[in-house]
């Protein structure tokens, strides 16, 4: 999901998102919505533990949230009644002494691994093929909403493996668990509720809510929310099915991008060369500077020649996924916009690399070179001690995102380490020695 993984961390806002909410979404949706929001304010959504006792309990108590909200009675006994918890899904609020599911790909992966060129090279040969099988759906997606038809190629791939992955979940069951018992109880309820209302409305049945462990589904991976908001037909036959017309999907996902910010005539980003006296401390997405800016501290693109001329006064943050150890790349506002599909540096670098492989590129120039993926007790750990120095100032989450690496690489410089941008084994036993144990 994106790659399957993390997209409970995506664009979870936007059903109370003002403007963005008003977009695109009938006058009956925004009634049913209101009625939502207002009760879901009085509904429980605290878990004292991770049972089966309280979960049945707490589908109990969250009836009336949901009666209030629109969902009929019989609706709602009939899927909770179904319901049967699974406390290994990850994200889960754990009991003392109990782990949650495996970590998103995401995070536990090293970028290489992540990138893995055999699997990209497999994308690549489908999403050639399926371009040319799709080119009349594809661009009539970027003309009606500026979507650019690899990026869409690139996300199907990336989600479901162009419809070939086989969703192991149940959308209404993963999303009551995570309501009941995740660390976003509140958005997932929202989730949940709009799961229910698409049974009562026959858009899908129960037992076809095939999903990822987060309650995404369909082709390109929709939350309940997604489909509300941007789900359209796009094979002119009357129905919105995410699930099993590629024209639907597809054009869905066009919709979604432009209404979250997709520029057409801007690229994701683009590979570049950096100096070896930038400092890879600015290599995150809060700090952002005008191409022309970039070129005079030293970056050049590694295809060589200028940026386009057009290019030069737009604002692009450096990426480097792996620190030093690895490609580094000028993102735009696109990028960010991939972000928002799945909150990832290596979900957003994976569709659009593999968007620029679609289309004819090649591979990166500049290889990975071998790192370690720190357990994610150490990154907590770690990001502990270095908001007590003060080089961190986000959440302690046990990933090592853009901020995080950024803050390695300040307190590499400060400690007067050879400055990498990644967590090392070296950088961390460095700040264990030299700083006192972390607390939470």
């Amino acid at each position: 999901m994106k790659g399957l993984e993390g997209i409970a961390a995506r664009r979870l806002d936007i059903l109370v998102g003002g403007a963005a909410f008003e977009i695109g979404i009938g006058m009956r949706i925004r009634h049913w919505v209101l009625f939502l929001l207002c009760f879901l304010s009085n509904g429980p959504s605290e878990a004292t533990d991770l049972t089966v006792e309280g979960f049945q309990q707490w589908l109990a108590s969250f009836r009336q949230t949901a009666i209030a909200s629109g969902i009929e009675e019989q609706t709602y006994d009939s899927i909770a009644r179904s319901l049967k918890p699974d406390f290994g899904l990850p994200d889960l609020e754990t009991a003392p002494g109990r782990r949650s599911g495996p970590g998103q790909a995401e995070f536990i992966k090293t970028p290489e691994q992540y990138l893995g060129e055999k699997y990209m090279a497999t994308l690549v040969g489908q999403g050639r093929k399926l371009f040319d099988v799709h080119r009349k759906t594809l661009e009539s997606a970027e003309k009606t909403y500026g979507a650019d038809p690899a990026i869409l190629l690139a996300l199907w791939g990336r989600e479901t493996a162009f419809g070939t992955y086989n969703l192991p979940y149940n959308a209404l069951q993963v999303l009551a668990v995570e309501a009941y018992a995740g660390r976003r109880k509140e958005d997932f309820q929202k989730q949940f509720l709009l799961a229910i209302k698409m049974v009562q409305e026959g858009v899908i049945a129960p037992e076809k809510m095939k999903s990822s462990w987060a309650g995404a589904m369909g082709l390109v991976q929709f939350l309940p929310s997604d489909y509300y908001d941007y789900a359209v037909d796009g094979d002119g036959d009357g129905k919105r099915d995410i699930w099993t017309s590629v024209p639907d999907a597809l054009t869905s996902l066009a919709n979604n991008l432009q209404h979250i910010g997709w520029q057409k005539s801007q690229p994701w980003g683009l590979e570049v060369a950096i100096p070896k006296s930038i400092d890879c401390s600015l290599a995150y997405m809060d700090v952002k500077k005008p191409v022309s800016e970039w070129v005079r501290l030293g970056v050049t693109p590694v295809a060589g020649g200028g940026f386009r001329a057009d290019l030069l006064s737009q604002e692009a943050s450096l990426l480097m996924p792996a620190g030093t150890f690895g490609p580094a790349f000028l993102t735009f506002q696109n990028f960010q916009v991939l972000r928002l599909y799945n909150t990832s540096d290596l979900y957003a670098l994976f569709v659009g690399h593999l968007a620029d492989r679609i289309r004819g590129g090649g591979e990166f120039a500049r290889k990975w070179q071998p790192v370690v993926q720190v357990a994610s007790t150490d990154v907590e750990d770690m990001q502990k001690r270095l908001i007590t120095l003060g080089f961190y100032n986000d959440k302690v989450d046990g990933k090592a995102g853009g901020r995080t690496r950024s803050a390695v690489g300040l307190y590499e410089k400060r400690a007067g380490l050879p400055q990498t941008c990644w967590p090392t084994a070296g950088t961390i036993g460095h700040l264990k020695t030299h700083t006192a144990a972390a607390t939470q």
